[in-house]
C-alpha cells in the first residue's frame, strides 16, 4: 500500500468537499466585469481542483492554470471537461516558468499564506510577485486576494487542539485533520505549528501523518513595496471581498484584502 498516494487522495477529495465557498470567485468575477471590457487570457496560479479557474473560463475567458498536487489537477481535469478554453499542467510555481504575455495573473485563495515550497517563505511570496509581473503583458493586470489582519499575534498565537475537516473519499479512506494550534513571532513575523492527518483506509489499516509547517505572515506595507518593487502599480484595494476600498493602515473589521493592479 502507498500510503503517501492514499492520503494525498483523501486530502484533495475532503478539501474539495469542505472548500466548497464561492464568495470570493463570485467577487473575482465581478471585479473583472468592472474593470475589463472583453474576455481576458488569464493565468490562474495554484488553482488546485479548479474552484477559481473552471468558472472563470465558464465565464468566456481563455484560461490557463498549474499546480504542483497531481490529485487536486485530477479534481481540476474532471471539471473542465467539455471546455475548450481552459488548459491545466503541473508546476511548482517556485521554480517554474510562468509563461508571459497574460492579460490577467490570479493569485487568489489566500495563495500568499499557502505556499508550499522548500524556498525561504518570505522569499517564496516575493517570487509570486515577481513571477507574476513578468507573466504579465505591459499594461496587464495582477488580481491578489489574502488574508490580512489587525493583530497577526492574537489570531496566530494559539495552542489549541482542532480539527478543520474529516470525511471520506471516493476510494473508502476516512480520516480527520487535527491541528495543534500555532506560535507566531511578531519580530520575524514567522507562524509555525504541527498538525497531522489521521487515516484509516477501507480495509481498516490505521496511519497517521504528521507535518510541521510554517508561514510568513505578511503586513500590508510589506505587499505593497513588493508589488512596486516588481513593477506593478495598485489600481484599487478592496476589503473583504466587497467593493469598500481597504484603509491603509487597516483596521479592527479587516480579515481580506484584494489587489487590482497594473504592469507599468
Amino acid at each position: 500500500m502507498d500510503r503517501k498516494f492514499i492520503a494525498k487522495h483523501w486530502y484533495a477529495n475532503v478539501y474539495e468537499q469542505f472548500e466548497n465557498q464561492t464568495n470570493d470567485v463570485d467577487f473575482l468575477l465581478k471585479v473583472l466585469n468592472e474593470n475589463t471590457n472583453k474576455p481576458q487570457n488569464i493565468l490562474e496560479v495554484a488553482c488546485g481542483g479548479g474552484r477559481i479557474c473552471v468558472p472563470l473560463a465558464q465565464a468566456g475567458h481563455t484560461v490557463t492554470g498549474f499546480d504542483a498536487d497531481e490529485h487536486m489537477l485530477l479534481r481540476c481535469y474532471r471539471r473542465m471537461k467539455g471546455l475548450d478554453n481552459i488548459r491545466c499542467y503541473s508546476a511548482d510555481a517556485t521554480t517554474a516558468d510562468w509563461g508571459t504575455g497574460y492579460d490577467v495573473v490570479v493569485l487568489a485563495g489566500n495563495v500568499l499564506i499557502n505556499i508550499e515550497s522548500k524556498m525561504d517563505y518570505k522569499q517564496a511570496q516575493i517570487t509570486f510577485i515577481k513571477n507574476a509581473a513578468a507573466a504579465l503583458r505591459p499594461g496587464g493586470h495582477l488580481y491578489l486576494d489574502f488574508q490580512l489582519l489587525y493583530d497577526d499575534t492574537k489570531v496566530f498565537n494559539n495552542l489549541k487542539e482542532s480539527s478543520y475537516f474529516k470525511g471520506t473519499d471516493d476510494m473508502g479512506t476516512h480520516g480527520r485533520t487535527v491541528s495543534y494550534g500555532s506560535v507566531y513571532d511578531p519580530v520575524t513575523q514567522l507562524c509555525g505549528g504541527v498538525s497531522h492527518w489521521e487515516l484509516t483506509t477501507n480495509n481498516g489499516e490505521d496511519f497517521t501523518v504528521v507535518t510541521n509547517w510554517y508561514k510568513h505572515i505578511p503586513k500590508q506595507a510589506q505587499v505593497y513595496e513588493w508589488l512596486a518593487e516588481a513593477g506593478l502599480s495598485i489600481e484599487k484595494a478592496y476589503k473583504n471581498f466587497s467593493t469598500e476600498p481597504l484603509p491603509e493602515p487597516i483596521d479592527e473589521s479587516t480579515y481580506r484584502a484584494t489587489i487590482w493592479a497594473h504592469r507599468m
